[in-house]
């Protein structure tokens, strides 16, 4: 069997990604869909709008046949530390032939020439990168600048800044980045671009435009708006999950930081350079996420690592947690053809990590490294749970898994690694 494996977030799914999974499925010709899928926190350093539970369920009903998660350490990193864990997991499946993945520009020509450019020059890169940082540029900047000069041959500079500037196009240069052994597959995306508005008249909208919205109007008046632009089984959950954002968690972020010494905030992944004072006068000025954010933000400080560090001050995450692969692959869910694919790959002894689909019965033989990154895993999940109102003993990781075909109606567990 061949899989076609495809990093996504799934925030919430709509009918963007329901293209990006058929197009996968259609142009590699693959046996199965898999999904290395961020858990309850998302890249851009804010909590899911739902459970992975809920965004599991609805990608196994929209085309993915294998639902893993990405450890949230990863999903908290910037977009090259994410891919890399995304493409390292689905690759480790060892039948991972191909990795699918949306583009704002489509451009793959100047895509695959950066990606080059990179992988050949990456120590000279890093060097100019981190001389331009020390300019006062971001990080985003400081790498464009430096790629840019580096890119005297091959495509035209303006093409290498408009997919520098697309953070689609960026993750998608990352995944080519990462890729050993799986061909990358690139899709143009359609519709609106990346973080967009809602606009009622675009065929296809962007989760940060529908987040928005329903945000801004709640549910029960955005969600005719959007019922159009999203598979019928994510709108269900959608209406029927609790729903979070990040200004409710002001609080506890607000605690968090205060609880903390600005050594301890500098010690985070992103943290460093004096954030952690920083944020311990924003927190005292401040009334809202947004607004705590925005104090500290600047020309060298992003908006999203601060949300990132915002988030890993909250669950406690220190550089060290930082500086290792992942360890093992976590099941998430599947559907009849995910339980042939994971049979498969255990009957052939393909897979290059220990693969978790219970918890409970296979804990105790991870090594030491796979233990740590379980149990904090487990514990951020607590949190978001805590945060949002869920039960506990209900939604913790040691009794969850989705399996399509015999999921129950309250959620119970109802697919055990013992019957894969």
């Amino acid at each position: 069997m061949k899989a076609c494996g495809i990093t996504a977030e799934f925030n919430p799914l709509h009918n963007g990604h329901v293209y990006i999974m058929d197009e996968a499925r259609r142009l590699t010709g693959c046996d199965a869909v898999v999904v290395a899928m961020s858990g309850n926190y998302v890249q851009r350093g804010e909590p899911a709008i739902t459970d992975k539970w809920a965004r599991t369920e609805a990608a196994l009903s929209c085309g993915a046949d294998l639902v893993i998660e990405i450890p949230t350490v990863f999903c908290l990193s910037d977009a090259g530390r994410y891919a890399r864990a995304g493409v390292t997991l689905l690759e480790s499946l060892g039948c991972t032939e191909y990795i699918c993945f949306g583009s704002g520009s489509g451009d793959e020509n100047t895509l695959k020439e950066l990606a080059t450019l990179i992988k050949e020059h990456a120590p000279e890169i890093k060097e100019r990168i981190k001389r331009f940082a020390l300019m006062g540029l971001s990080y985003p900047a400081a790498r464009e600048k430096a790629l840019t000069e580096m890119m005297t041959d091959g495509p035209d500079i303006s093409a290498v800044k408009k997919v520098l500037g697309n953070p689609n196009d960026v993750l998608a240069l990352e995944y080519m980045i990462s890729s050993k052994t799986a061909k990358s597959v690139c899709v143009k995306r359609k519709g609106s671009g990346y973080d967009a508005a809602f606009d009622k008249n675009t065929s296809l909208q962007s989760a940060g435009g529908i987040r928005s919205l329903i945000r801004n109007e709640g549910m029960d008046i955005a969600g005719d708006k959007i019922r159009a632009f999203i598979p019928e089984k994510s709108f269900e959950l959608l209406a029927g999950e609790i729903l979070t954002y990040p200004d409710e968690w002001t609080e506890i972020l607000k605690y968090a930081v205060l609880n903390s010494s600005p050594e301890k905030i500098d010690n985070c992944p992103s943290g460093g350079e004096g954030l952690g004072n920083l944020y311990k006068k924003a927190v005292k000025e401040c009334n809202t996420w947004n607004e705590i954010i925005m104090y500290c933000k600047s020309k060298r400080y992003t908006y999203t690592r601060l949300s990132r560090l915002a988030m890993q001050i909250i669950l406690g995450m220190s550089d060290a947690d930082n500086d290792k692969d992942p360890a093992y692959i976590r099941i998430l869910g599947f559907n009849e053809k995910g339980r042939e694919l994971l049979s498969y790959i255990k009957r052939k002894e393909l897979c290059k990590l220990p693969i978790l689909t219970n918890i409970n019965k296979e804990k105790d033989n991870l090594s030491e490294h796979a233990n740590e990154m379980i149990d904090r895993e487990v514990k951020y999940t607590d949190i978001y749970n805590m945060i949002t109102g869920r039960e506990s003993s209900v939604f913790s990781d040691y009794v969850h898994l989705i399996n399509k075909n015999c999921r129950s109606i309250d959620r119970q567990l109802c697919g055990r690694g013992d019957e894969i």
